[in-house]
């Protein structure tokens, strides 16, 4: 999907990295003479998280056609700071299963955005490699101010190229900040873009209109929104834009 997209993209060296390996894998599994055989993966497309966090999620594999020996199921290409526990193992003659993994990002780990990760599934039985990709959105690390802070009802949002979508954000004031807040959206892709919304002091929500453009490439994105007071202070928070 990214050959659609015209602007540079810090990741393109590891999606090469990462394409080559698969086709490459793909290549020996066609070229062996193995029966038909297919592996299905039912698991979320993309996951967000900031520095020091973790989430769960099922894996459903299913196994399509011949029923070869053990499979075991791993994370690859994941930039350092990016795991998924425990290895998923597939005994050998099952045909489907499901199992609940776990992925986490280190605190100190050194990049941002949006990370194409690999589950690789090498079995033992046969010269067969199945694969599906897996985004890791590491989002940047929310901020406050003592006396104001922002939160969103959702961290990933699901659109289409070219919607716009409202977004909302609650606002948390200590007692005696009334200023107003202006809510912004940064963004490292000119496609998507928001106008800035004032809050006024006695309002404790707003809506953020977030546009993209049908230009967007379709992956996810990392958006911040960012309340701004009246002296330059700010509080920030992010979310995943998961174009499709």
């Amino acid at each position: 999907m990214l050959s659609r997209s015209r602007e540079n993209h810090p990741m393109m060296p590891v999606l090469r990295r990462s394409l080559f390996l698969l086709g490459c894998l793909l290549v020996a599994s066609c070229n062996s003479n193995s029966p038909y055989y297919r592996l299905q993966f039912t698991m979320p497309w993309a996951v967000s998280l900031e520095p020091g966090q973790s989430t769960q999620f099922e894996v459903t594999l299913n196994r399509v056609g011949d029923q070869p020996g053990e499979l075991r199921v791993n994370m690859e290409t994941a930039p350092e700071g990016i795991t998924m526990t425990p290895e998923i193992i597939v005994p050998e003659g099952e045909g489907i299963t499901t199992q609940v993994v776990t992925v986490n990002v280190a605190q100190d780990i050194a990049v941002t955005g949006a990370q194409r990760t690999l589950l690789l599934a090498n079995d033992s039985g046969k010269d067969l490699v199945s694969g599906a990709e897996l985004y890791v959105v590491v989002l940047p690390v929310t901020t406050s101010q003592p006396d104001f802070s922002i939160a969103l009802a959702q961290r990933q949002l699901t659109l289409f190229v070219g919607q716009s979508e409202l977004t909302p954000v609650q606002i948390t004031r200590a007692e005696g900040f009334t200023g107003p807040l202006t809510l912004s959206l940064e963004s490292d892709s000119r496609r998507i873009t928001a106008q800035p919304v004032v809050v006024p002091g006695d309002q404790a929500s707003a809506n953020i209109l977030i546009t993209t453009t049908t230009s967007v490439a379709r992956i996810p994105v990392a958006v911040t929104v960012v309340a701004t007071a009246e002296d330059g202070r700010t509080a920030r928070t992010s979310l995943t834009l998961d174009m499709r």
